[in-house]
């Protein structure tokens, strides 16, 4: 061949070939838009008893989990966040769904904080959302707890206060007009929350025929999501996760410990009550109420809070109180006043994050997972890295596991 000819096109292949590598790259690289979506109080039990046949049609087209364990405690505000910044509760500081901090002098409550100018003081941890933007992101929530406060100065580009009036598929059209790949928004990420399901629970117990009404309303929910998803041409192309926050027990009036009938009520404040009671003692007051409540121990454990298991990561935060008292499951921690005036809720969720009656729920599908692939357990924190794959965005620090869930994707 001639020696000019090699000098002139070979510039020109290298240049080709160059151009093809980067854009199978690319092409490798290309991320697809990802929803997450919260069914509050949802256990696998409320599917296998019910007839489901559109979560039945998504568990075939995806990956599920034996079950989700949440993080203790089992409460809805602090899984929430947790599963959207990978971290424990003694890492991001949301102890409870409602707390009173003492170094900010302000009680943490459902919705915006009473002093809503220092709401970016409450939470720890970087939301999915927060770090999406920050790399250039799209992101949309239309409810999450937590969703309406600003991190670090960075907010979803679209958000909404909490309101529970807000029709169930009025937040999923919303959603869908905002994913839509014609539409103005073109979100890269997104969440939905539902709530009905966890309200029931509570209301009627977990065994109720409410509760499967409820599960069967939220299967027609699915439905019409996946419908929506499809008329914008999104359901092949978008990563749908399906998760929840903590499951539900029984709860008995045969099963109540009277927290007045074992302390001195005015010797302690009570961060929470049940069934994980955080007591915070007043001067000189800790070992007199610890020991009382270790003299009694039946139906509950008392652990000072930096002799708490390990796995229970709930040690190391100043919101923790010094002495935790966790109640066997079903049982109630109340004082008399208040259970002659209020009784107490059909079903409850907060106890021990490893026992059965917690377990909640997980599967996913889209183009980046496997189909009919189920994982063994594990923690709801191993999600936001999972999240951040998905996106194609570096995490904030976190305690999941980045390797934990490569087994349900396909590369």
């Amino acid at each position: 061949m001639n020696k000019r000819f090699l000098v002139w096109v070979l510039p020109i292949l290298i240049c080709f070939a160059t151009i093809q590598c980067n854009s199978n790259e690319e092409s490798q690289n290309e991320k697809h838009p990802v929803l997450l979506v919260s069914i509050d109080g949802l256990m696998n039990d409320y599917l296998e008893r019910n007839d489901t046949p559109n979560f039945d049609q998504f568990l075939s087209e995806g990956v599920s989990a034996e079950y989700l364990i949440p993080i203790f405690p089992t409460k809805t505000f602090p899984n929430h966040w947790s599963i959207v910044t990978g971290l424990y509760a003694e890492n991001h500081g949301i102890i409870a769904n409602s707390f009173f901090d003492y170094e900010l002098d302000a009680r943490f409550s459902y919705g915006p904080p009473d002093d809503y100018e220092k709401g970016e003081d409450w939470w720890g941890g970087e939301p999915i959302w927060a770090t999406a933007e920050k790399q250039n992101r799209t992101t949309v929530t239309f409810f999450w707890p937590g969703s309406e406060s600003s991190i670090n100065g960075v907010r979803p580009t679209i958000w909404k206060d909490y309101d529970g009036s807000v029709p169930d598929s009025a937040r999923i059209d919303s959603i869908a007009a905002w994913f839509d790949p014609a539409g103005d928004i073109k979100a890269d990420f997104g969440t939905l929350y539902f709530s009905f399901i966890d309200s029931r629970g509570h209301a009627f117990g977990p065994n109720s025929a409410e509760v499967d009404e409820a599960v069967l309303e939220m299967d027609n929910l699915l439905g019409y999501l996946i419908d929506k998803l499809d008329e914008i041409g999104l359901s092949d192309s978008i990563s749908i996760l399906l998760t929840s926050d903590h499951g539900m027990a029984e709860l008995s009036h045969d099963k109540i410990i009277f927290l007045d009938d074992i302390i001195n009520i005015n010797h302690v404040d009570v961060i929470d009550w049940s069934p994980v009671a955080m007591l915070k003692p007043n001067s000189g007051r800790a070992d007199d109420v610890y020991n009382a409540l270790k003299l009694s121990e039946q139906n509950y454990t008392v652990y000072w809070r930096d002799e708490l298991p390990e796995r229970f990561r709930f040690r190391n935060h100043y919101r923790i109180p010094e002495i935790i008292m966790i109640a066997d499951v079903s049982y109630t921690i109340t004082n008399r006043a208040f259970y002659e005036q209020r009784g107490i809720v059909a079903g409850a969720h907060g106890f021990d994050n490893y026992a059965p009656e917690m377990r909640t729920f997980f599967a996913a599908k889209g183009p980046e997972f496997k189909q009919g692939e189920i994982a063994p357990p594990f923690e709801s924190v191993h999600i936001y890295e999972l999240l951040n794959y998905l996106i194609g965005t570096e995490p904030a620090q976190n305690d999941g596991d980045p390797e934990l869930l490569k087994n349900i994707l396909l590369r």
